[in-house]
């Protein structure tokens, strides 16, 4: 069946939206959103911090070279700040120099979010942009955002508050819980090495795959939990690269499930066996579009294991600026991730 698709037709739908491609509210931020034709998707959704105004060109001109990487034929524009308007609106100098740089493409709109409300760089018509501003809650009820929001529920993702919200909902447990989910990792790795000498590595991989198959199926109707032992099963199972990489290959009608399912597992998980679960999970969302997310968890990964080679090829992709699509092309053709040791 057709997933649906959500059309934005006005700058308070778009408004409306963004926190939710994003899965938190930003602040003090740029967020500029890629869109190719011919219909005008929505492709990568990017967020920077708002530099120091004298350090606003190095921004622009990063955000120009990101744009054209990801060969957007349109960009949406946002700046989320708290600070007032001088003798022109906030950061108007910042978003003129961006316009400049793409003058190229459409920049279908951009705004300023403050406090509750927004107002448009493009537009000052009275009628529809007023000086006062618009609510930013004011197309909450159209059908778009709603549906992408249903989206949302239905995936198991929450809108957070802030980013610092959002890598929180991300962190691996602590304390008492960190040392109990220590022990069942272990006690999982010992019955993995058993099952390696027992049967051999191949059918031991093809064994910890309908494992997941088996939980993946069932994320495909949240809300779903995975049981203690489980959970560390699963994320022990991460340690053999082929059975990673066939799980980083998955079909596009697996990847919402599977996302859902590693999401709870970077949860539960911890260090040092959280670096495979977090670097597939940012691999995977970064795939399918993912922000903040996927920095958050790239993070993470290095921080447990910095020589995870996973991770270090995921940074080397976002560095080059290989855009989402291209990245999924190449996950799918079935082949192992890592590179060859030296």
């Amino acid at each position: 069946m057709a997933k649906p698709v959500a059309r934005l037709t006005s700058p308070a739908q778009m408004v409306a939206s963004l926190p939710l491609w994003m899965g938190y509210v930003p602040t003090e931020s740029l967020v500029v959103v890629c869109c190719h034709e011919p219909r005008g998707r929505v492709g990568l959704t990017m967020r920077f911090d708002l530099p120091a105004p004298e350090h606003e060109a190095l921004v622009v001109r990063d955000v120009e070279g990101r744009v054209r990487q990801q060969k957007a034929t349109r960009v949406l524009v946002a700046v989320y700040t708290a600070e007032p308007d001088g003798e022109v609106r906030a950061r108007t100098a910042l978003v003129d120099d961006l316009r400049k740089q793409l003058d190229d493409l459409v920049v279908t709109e951009a705004v300023l979010v403050r406090e509750g409300r927004f107002w448009s760089y493009l537009c000052s018509t009275e009628s529809c942009c007023p000086a006062a501003g618009t609510p930013v809650d004011e197309a909450r009820e159209s059908a778009s955002v709603r549906m992408l929001e249903a989206e949302n529920i239905f995936n198991g993702k929450v809108m957070l508050p802030d980013r610092d919200a959002l890598e929180a909902s991300l962190a691996g447990p602590s304390f008492l819980a960190a040392q109990v989910a220590m022990q069942r990792c272990e006690t999982a790795a010992t019955l993995l090495t058993d099952a390696l000498h027992a049967i051999g590595v191949e059918r031991a991989g093809d064994a910890s795959l309908a494992r997941w198959t088996e939980a993946v199926q069932a994320f495909r109707s949240p809300p779903a939990q995975l049981v203690d032992m489980q959970a560390a099963a699963l994320a022990v199972s991460l340690m053999d690269v082929r059975v990673r990489d066939q799980l980083a290959a998955s079909p596009a009608r697996d990847v919402p499930a599977l996302l859902a399912l590693l999401e709870q597992l970077v949860r539960r998980t911890p260090s040092p066996y959280d670096a495979p679960v977090c670097a597939l999970f940012a691999w995977l969302s970064y795939c399918e579009g993912g922000g903040a997310d996927v920095t958050i968890a790239l993070e993470r990964a290095l921080r447990s294991d910095p020589d995870y080679g996973l991770a270090h090829l995921l940074r080397e992709a976002l560095l080059a600026q290989v855009s989402p699509k291209d990245l999924r092309k190449i996950t799918r053709r079935g082949r192992g991730l890592e590179r060859p040791a030296c």
